[in-house]
């Protein structure tokens, strides 16, 4: 059987798949958060070997056990309900089906990923000289600026031995980059963090003078705006004088926090972020894109540049050296993500973005009030932006209960780490429809169910 092309009958099927979707969304506040079911249960359900079926019953049944990100009682992992545009904007990608890496596959495409390129730059305050590129996320990102800081530890340095030092609350994709670039896990620092969760100064100071003291030489400090736990933003500016005092590279992992820089009210915590030479965003979070679209950006692009030299002359040539992304990133295939908030910027300008970012940030220092001020909670620290952890007074085990019976009931969905050692009850206000009241709604079913785990 030939699948049918771009046909009367695929197109009524799109309009029919577009309506459905749109109605999952506006109807999703009046089911679970998710309708659990363990693996082996939505194998059964989801079997590629099953009975042919509609095309809509698909989608149906796929949308039925998602989770259900548009739901304003999702307050769990740091993935976003993406806003319309940039969802119409993905089908517009999908079915062009550009490949930026090189600009005559995709001369518009690319021009878009460098206007969106600059503008993040200009919003960061880097010079005209930064490059950078989009990527699948934070991960391929700090991989990416690590390589960037490489080439030039390799050029500034007498050949030690390499060494990243960064935060022990630094993302895990720190670890795993120093260790794709062959950089020995005990050769990776991790500095512990105040009672703030940010980077302490003290100690890294002390880590970046017996380092040079040593037979190594620091290949780069990696701080961290917006951690994966707490959302804390380390002194951008503190270590920026460590990075100046001791003439090393200085990379933020900026994917969850870097976009504060659109909002008045916000933009302080990236004080500094203007003077690192590379960081990570990832517009898929805090920009409300679908998934993926994350960005790298490099202070001085002659670093990104140098990190990727290749011979290829089947794909790059010298007379479009400027114009091909895939000469300042590791992917070949590369998709044209940076369509999407450049079509969500052209539609409705900054103001949607700013909105979202100071209203979850406001639910969440709501739920940290309620939190403070109750007798049966502890908050473990007070936010600054859309990540908080707080615990039900009581044993790790309880609250590691408590967490597991709540997305088990569809009530709400939030997530559980350790903290200081402390099993903790975690949110991520990433939902702009979340209100108040969901907000006091998730707390109200934690303390029931705690009462019913201990009773």
């Amino acid at each position: 059987m030939v699948i049918p092309m771009y046909d009367s009958e695929n197109r009524a099927l799109a309009h029919r798949i577009v309506d459905a979707m749109f109605d999952h969304v506006a109807g999703v506040a009046s089911s679970p958060v998710v309708e659990w079911k363990t693996p082996d249960e939505l194998r059964q359900l989801l079997k590629l070997d099953a009975p042919p079926a509609a095309a809509l019953d698909l989608v149906a049944l796929l949308a039925r056990y998602a989770n259900h990100l548009h739901h304003p009682s999702y307050m769990g992992h740091q993935v976003c309900p993406p806003f319309p545009t940039a969802v119409i904007a993905d089908l517009v990608v999908s079915t062009l089906n550009q490949s930026t890496a090189v600009w005559e596959m995709s001369p518009a495409a690319t021009i878009i990923e460098k206007e969106v390129i600059r503008w993040l730059a200009d919003r960061a305050g880097y010079p005209a000289e930064a490059e950078g590129t989009a990527v699948s996320g934070g991960s391929a990102a700090n991989l990416t600026a690590l390589l960037a800081a490489r080439a030039h530890w390799l050029h500034s340095s007498r050949g030690e031995r390499p060494v990243v030092i960064a935060s022990a609350d630094a993302h895990y994709s720190i670890g795993r980059a120093a260790a794709i670039m062959g950089i020995a896990a005990e050769d990776v620092l991790k500095v512990p963090t105040d009672d703030a969760h940010r980077m302490d100064l003290d100690v890294l100071r002390e880590m970046i003078e017996e380092t040079e003291e040593s037979d190594a030489s620091i290949l780069a400090i990696v701080a961290t705006a917006g951690s994966t736990a707490t959302a804390a933003f380390d002194d951008l500016m503190a270590v920026a004088d460590l990075r100046d005092r001791h003439r090393t590279w200085l990379h933020v992992d900026a994917a969850h926090g870097a976009s504060v820089l659109l909002s008045d009210s916000l933009r302080h915590l990236v004080r500094g972020l203007d003077r690192a030479d590379s960081f990570a965003w990832d517009p898929h979070k805090m920009l409300w894109m679908p998934l993926s679209l994350g960005v790298v950006l490099v202070r001085d692009g002659n670093w990104l540049r140098r990190a990727f030299d290749a011979d290829a002359p089947y794909l790059f040539h010298a007379d479009r050296a400027s114009d091909n992304l895939g000469e300042i990133t590791i992917q070949c295939s590369k998709r044209a993500d940076a369509i999407k908030l450049w079509f969500t910027l052209r539609l409705h300008g900054t103001a949607p973005f700013t909105e979202a970012l100071e209203k979850v940030t406001a639910v969440t220092r709501h739920l940290y009030e309620r939190v403070r001020d109750s007798e049966d909670f502890e908050a473990m620290h007070e936010p600054e932006f859309n990540i908080f952890c707080f615990r039900y007074r009581g044993s790790d085990e309880l609250n590691a209960r408590i967490r597991e019976r709540l997305i088990r009931s569809g009530e709400a969905w939030i997530t559980s780490t350790i903290l200081k050692g402390r099993r903790v009850l975690r949110v991520t206000m990433i939902n702009p429809a979340t209100e108040r009241s969901h907000a006091d709604a998730m707390l109200e079913s934690v303390r029931r169910m705690a009462r019913e785990i201990a009773s």
